[in-house]
């Protein structure tokens, strides 16, 4: 068993408790009914008796019998990592979908533990449960499948909106930027360092359930750029699926920074991005990933070579950044400007016109203007997507122009 428990102290202190003491389980494998050993069981009693305290937090996730029996032999509530995570959820989420999301999760942590809590309370293993009332618990078990089901349509309707919302980014030509990684690696810093805007940043880990779009600074096209829920290892997939709405940012935003915190140790740096590319991939293509190694003025994250990175995470660039300092923002944003640029070239010479106005308006609608020199004739140059270039070239010619590719090299024809 990991015995580093430096992650679950951050999670205690993100959920607000205070850790008063810490056990260690030495053993090859978790015992199969109680997860800690018979000796380690009375060990806990006793310290327990000395010591009491109001929950036990478990650094692992417990199976629904592992978690029942704990709680019968030490009588007292037993908090494995998914419960704990979860909690840290319901004092973070403070909008109606992050709310729905994790109310979500949480009903669908809890039927698991219901089906084994109806079990034992039917085998007389849990005297007294629910004060008597043992068969109350299938009541409640219909009723949390009927409230997930229901959550389930609200979360559907949300996600539509945010599915028109992104098809009115597109038609604007409005770029999207999303920032995933491990939590607490720093991505609400960096889109504040991005954006100049203050979105709140917490030394705590899932600061962030809802997403936060805002506008890249210093980029020539609109560029936006969206914040997202932090990954934890050992999610259960439940958990992920819950959260289907947000992380779906992820898979649809145009380029991703991949976010890690570089103070950590190379070890620590190694698994969470790991853990993130299990996430990620293989849905996400590596072209549209920029590693950002964050918190380099604090941490030994500068000294990692490319190499070693290329073996842990395949992905189109690596910078490293202090979203604090500000080094390296600068490269930063010229990696992403320079993803961002379209690849075809265009000058256009237009006739003055009732229709050449609203011709420029449409360009600048598409972002893709660079020029425009009023003259004898209106001299345009500008860059766009190839699936724009035979548009603009048509509607060029309509209006007796000509039009003209500056590039032509091979691999930018269209």
């Amino acid at each position: 068993m990991n015995e580093d428990v430096r992650e679950l102290e951050e999670l205690a202190s993100s959920a607000g408790y205070t850790v008063i003491f810490e056990v260690i389980q030495r053993r090859e494998r978790p015992e199969a009914t109680t997860f800690v050993g018979r000796g380690k069981i009375e060990e806990l009693k006793l310290l327990l008796s000395i010591r009491p305290v109001d929950l036990l937090l478990i650094d692992a996730v417990l199976k629904p019998s592992q978690h029942f029996n704990l709680e019968n032999s030490l009588k007292i509530e037993c908090i494995d990592r998914v419960r704990l995570v979860l909690n840290i959820f319901t004092t973070k989420a403070n909008d109606r979908e992050s709310k729905l999301q994790v109310e979500r999760a949480k009903l669908q942590y809890e039927v698991p533990l219901l089906k084994e809590w109806i079990h034992s309370a039917k085998a007389g293993e849990h005297p007294g449960f629910l004060g008597g009332g043992e068969y109350a618990v299938d009541v409640y078990y219909d009723l949390i499948k009927k409230r997930i089901k229901k959550i389930d349509e609200e979360l559907k309707s949300i996600n539509q909106s945010h599915v028109i919302r992104r098809g009115q980014r597109q038609k604007r030509g409005q770029a999207l930027v999303s920032l995933a990684g491990y939590t607490n690696a720093g991505k609400s810093a960096l889109l504040n360092a991005l954006t100049g805007e203050t979105v709140l940043v917490e030394n705590k880990m899932f600061s962030t359930l809802s997403t936060t779009t805002r506008k890249i600074k210093d980029i020539g096209r609109t560029v936006l750029i969206t914040d997202t829920i932090g990954f934890l290892d050992d999610l259960p997939t439940f958990v992920i699926e819950a959260f289907k709405n947000t992380i779906e940012e992820i898979f649809t935003a145009d380029l991703v920074l991949l976010t890690v915190d570089s103070s950590e140790t190379r070890e620590e740096i190694r698994r969470k991005i790991l853990t993130s590319k299990k996430i990620l991939y293989p849905d996400l293509s590596p072209e549209r990933v920029i590693l950002v190694l964050n918190k380099i003025d604090v941490g030994p994250g500068r000294y990692l070579d490319e190499k070693t990175l290329s073996e842990w995470i395949e992905c189109s660039a690596v910078v490293k950044i202090s979203a604090t300092t500000g080094e390296g923002i600068d490269s930063l944003i010229d990696l992403i400007s320079e993803h961002f640029t379209p690849p075809h070239r265009f000058e256009i010479a237009l006739h003055y016109s009732d229709r050449s106005e609203s011709f420029i308006s449409s360009l600048r609608a598409l972002e893709c203007l660079e020029l425009v020199r009023y003259g004898r004739t209106i001299h345009l140059q500008g860059a766009c997507e190839i699936k724009d270039l035979e548009r603009i070239k048509t509607q060029a010619a309509r209006l007796k122009g000509s039009f003209k590719l500056l590039d032509q090299s091979p691999e930018n024809q269209p």
